[in-house]
């Protein structure tokens, strides 16, 4: 009884100790976001003062223009189409980059055949994609999903590859000793090994995605954030292309951090069982 407790309370000294590392690590990564923030806000305001309006827009006039398009009903489905596009060509683009890395990381023959074309894939210009996807799907959001699919595959099968390659082949020698079957070993084995390099991946991807995604309706489409860059840039209104901008980063972020929330739920519910 006695062990008990004692074990009891070396694991919760364990937990708490762990628990204040985590939040000194946060704490100390938040300053130098706030850092690098204040940095970045600085060198606007000082270039905003030496060069014109026409070239570096002020800060307050891009907050202005940010709040405008936020409070309007119509623009926010010009959000609402770029998401669509996003969430459909990262879903396509995810689905089949972790299939194909799942074959490819478990059997070595497959890996060596698809890497090859992912690596041609991967060093094709977007542009080009982009003028093939014109010709092929015309002047519309379907061209902006290709390119974000075409951005997207070679990296999710690179980190699947390389989180089912990097598997310690003991573990699954033990599974087989206690009689795991094949769905054991992928939930209790394989899953948790990839998820980091997956969330890697995942990182990765969201950020090509939303570039090539305003990138493909800036030059096929009006509509959309990227539709809403190109009408800014023919009105002469910087503070609009960087309104929308600033907006496109806040949804990659919001992105990043449904992810994160996913994963840790995940976590979660697999510690619980």
């Amino acid at each position: 009884m006695k062990a008990c407790i004692t074990a009891n309370k070396y694991q919760m000294k364990i937990c708490m100790t762990s628990n204040k590392e985590r939040m000194k690590t946060c704490m100390t990564a938040n300053r130098y976001r706030i850092a690098a923030a204040a940095l970045v806000l600085g060198l606007w305001w000082g270039m905003s003062n030496l060069y014109s309006p026409l070239v570096v827009p002020p800060i307050p006039a891009v907050a202005a223009k940010v709040a405008e398009i936020l409070s309007s009903a119509k623009l926010w489905c010009e959000i609402g189409k770029t998401m669509v596009r996003l969430v459909c060509g990262l879903g396509i683009g995810i689905g089949i980059g972790c299939l194909t890395g799942l074959f490819g990381g478990v059997l070595r023959p497959v890996r060596q055949l698809i890497q090859p074309v992912l690596g041609i894939i991967q060093v094709v210009p977007p542009i080009s994609w982009l003028i093939l996807a014109i010709i092929w799907f015309g002047f519309n959001g379907r061209a902006s999903i290709f390119i974000v699919v075409m951005a997207v595959v070679p990296t999710m099968f690179i980190c699947i590859c390389d989180g089912i390659s990097a598997i310690d082949r003991k573990l699954l020698e033990m599974g087989s000793v206690f009689g795991f079957s094949v769905w054991k070993k992928l939930r209790y084995i394989l899953i948790p090994s990839v998820t980091p390099y997956f969330a890697s991946g995942l990182k990765i991807a969201v950020g090509m995605a939303c570039k090539t995604v305003v990138m493909g309706e800036v030059l096929t489409t009006t509509s959309g954030i990227g539709g809403q860059i190109m009408t800014a840039r023919l009105n002469i209104e910087p503070e609009t292309v960087i309104a929308w901008t600033v907006i496109m980063v806040g949804i990659y972020y919001a992105v990043v951090l449904v992810g994160k929330l996913l994963l840790c739920k995940k976590h979660a519910v697999q510690r619980n069982e």
